[in-house]
């Protein structure tokens, strides 16, 4: 009965082993097959697509042209798409049924195998020893099929489009275009050069210096410094009463992004592990007016990344410049839509390799859209400032930063008759020309994870952060300045995520235990501290001369700072958790909770 039952396994152990063995074969041979006639270059090399877009170039107003363009586009990334699954989809198949033959001509041989015999000795048509022979050629062969099928994938994963989530996080080498059409030559670009080699769009006049004053366009307002234009705004609430709240309207999507404001427009974003949109409010009354997915590749939306909850998949603060609002997600998707809700361009910048998720805000300068991109470790050289026309997407400039991954927003500044863009990492503090991105001077003053924003006052930058100091550059060097332009710097009362913020007069702080500490702008050194004893996220905003204090927990004070001490003037509380920053307008201060957008007023 044992030998029966040897038999029968055995059989069965060997058609196993020959049915895996053909699987091998044939799943390798169609691997050869579709590398054989896949497209080697990018796969916007087609004739048909080269003859619409010189026809395009032609006639840059044809809408037609146009859309066959965008589809043909389509059409060859989708191709390409669905051929690199197919081989990685075949590689796994052949793994596998390799794995099947080895282990069932094992179990074969095991099986067949019987006790020598002193009366009837082997001889040469003894079946395991044909068996065995067999079994080494088989082997052999299929070794030889799976190092070329090895092969065929190596060279197969050297196309253009990396779709490995650490190498598409350098956006000049492997950026891909919801409106690819905008971005052929971007997927050529490398090192630092300009992938557009055209000015920003003429189509359209930028708004004024006037008109982004009225406004809280970007994270922490106008220049990103935190400063209200506006001093009749409420400096008491209460949700839970309903004292000077005006309005409060749930946001569909999680977010620890802060609102912006034009005119009657809220801006926010929001998301989730499969979910990115946009959404705007209507700022007089409330109401949802639009929310609008942000459009991904297949490769952004493929795999969620890996982000904390205080970061979550929506912390980038949007932007708008009055034409379009701008927001990019903790996947790297980066997304323009028009102030009605249309979409207006998209691209995905490639999934950033950071510790904590993406947290980084847009800032908008004149027909620039701003991404400060950074990630991984400095040695990975993945860091960059990119440009964008905002009005087509195209990147217009880029330059790469010498820093690690960070969370901190860039800010523009005035600098004698010129325009800096001012961006810190570790361990550097960069100046950028506004004009052409080129570098005016740099600190070395910073050290581990940077998430506090710089802040600028009197010719003056100042910046901080947890396990490092705070130090005062004066913003009008030429170099490396490290050695001439620091004035002070001061080592108490560092943040870790709240921005600080600067007047003439004094530079203040806010730890994330609550604890504020104020020093004198010019000479340096601690005035005073008060201590909130709560958690803090929010960074620091100024009405007038009064301090905006928000607490995690949605409570909030306004303090009036003098030189010995600081004197608290009114309290707040929102009544649901809070970590981001408020936006001010005439009358109006606009405030994001965790589920809800409050719109605070004197009533």
């Amino acid at each position: 009965m044992s030998e029966t039952n040897n038999n029968a396994g055995y059989q069965l152990a060997t058609r196993v082993a020959a049915v895996a063995a053909v699987v091998a074969i044939v799943v390798c041979s169609l691997l050869f097959y579709d590398y054989a006639r896949r497209l080697e270059k990018d796969p916007l090399d087609s004739q048909t697509y080269e003859n619409v877009l010189s026809a395009l170039e032609e006639q840059p107003t044809n809408e037609t042209l146009k859309e066959q363009v965008r589809s043909l586009d389509l059409q060859l990334r989708w191709q390409y798409f669905r051929q690199r699954t197919f081989a990685d989809v075949g590689a796994g198949l052949l793994l596998v049924a390799v794995a099947v033959f080895l282990l069932s001509m094992r179990t074969a041989l095991t099986l067949r195998r019987q006790m020598p015999s002193p009366t009837m000795p082997l001889g040469p048509q003894d079946r395991e020893a044909a068996w065995t022979g067999i079994a080494r050629w088989v082997v052999a062969v299929l070794s030889v099929l799976m190092v070329g099928a090895a092969v065929t994938l190596a060279l197969n994963a050297k196309s253009p489009l990396q779709d490995d989530q650490q190498e598409i996080a350098t956006p000049l080498t492997s950026s891909h275009d919801v409106r690819p059409e905008q971005n052929a030559a971007a997927l050529q670009g490398t090192g630092e050069k300009r992938l557009h080699p055209e000015p920003p769009s003429t189509a359209e006049t930028p708004p004024s210096d006037a008109e982004v004053a009225k406004a809280w366009p970007r994270f922490r307002g106008p220049g990103g410094l935190g400063i209200s234009a506006y001093t009749n705004v409420p400096d008491a609430w209460d949700a839970a009463s309903g004292k000077n709240i005006v309005w409060k309207s749930p946001v569909p999507l999680p977010g620890n992004n802060s609102p912006v404001v034009w005119g009657k427009r809220v801006f926010l974003s929001g998301a989730d592990k499969t979910q990115r949109e946009v959404y705007c409010f209507d700022a007089d009354s409330g109401k949802l007016v639009w929310r609008q997915t942000a459009p991904s590749t297949p490769q952004s939306a493929a795999k969620p990344p890996e982000v904390t909850e205080d970061t979550g998949y929506a912390a980038p603060t949007t932007a708008t410049d009055d034409r379009r609002v701008f927001a990019i997600f903790a996947n790297g998707d980066l997304a323009a839509f028009d102030v009605s809700g249309k979409p207006a361009w998209a691209k995905s910048l490639g999934m950033p390799k950071n510790s904590y998720g993406y947290a980084s805000s847009l800032t908008t300068h004149k027909k620039l859209l701003l991404v400060q991109f950074d990630q991984g470790a400095a040695k990975d050289a993945k860091s960059k400032l990119l440009a964008f026309d905002s009005a087509t997407g195209d990147i217009v400039r880029q330059v790469d930063r010498p820093v690690p991954n960070s969370w901190s927003t860039p800010i523009v500044v005035r600098i004698g008759d010129r325009d800096e863009i001012i961006a810190s990492g570790d361990p550097w503090v960069i100046a950028y020309s506004a004009g052409d991105l080129s570098e005016v001077w740099r600190v070395k003053c910073l050290k581990t994870d940077i998430g506090p924003s710089p802040c600028f006052a009197d010719g003056r930058v100042f910046v901080a952060n947890d396990n490092s100091v705070l130090s005062a550059i004066r913003a009008d060097g030429q170099g490396d300045v490290t050695a001439t332009h620091v004035l002070w710097k001061g080592k108490d009362g560092m943040p870790d995520t709240c921005s600080p913020l600067a007047t003439r007069e004094f530079v203040f702080l806010l730890t994330s235990s609550g604890e504020l500490t104020c020093y004198d702008a010019v000479k340096g050194g601690v005035l005073w501290t008060e201590d909130f004893e709560e958690d803090c996220s929010a960074s620091l905003s100024l009405v007038g001369s009064r301090l905006y204090v928000i607490a995690r927990s949605g409570k909030g004070w306004i303090v009036e700072p003098g030189r010995d001490k600081c004197r608290r003037v009114g309290q707040c509380n929102l009544g649901e958790e809070c970590v981001t920053s408020p936006a001010f307008q005439d009358g109006r201060i606009y405030l994001r909770g965790k589920n809800h957008l409050f719109c605070i007023g004197k009533l």
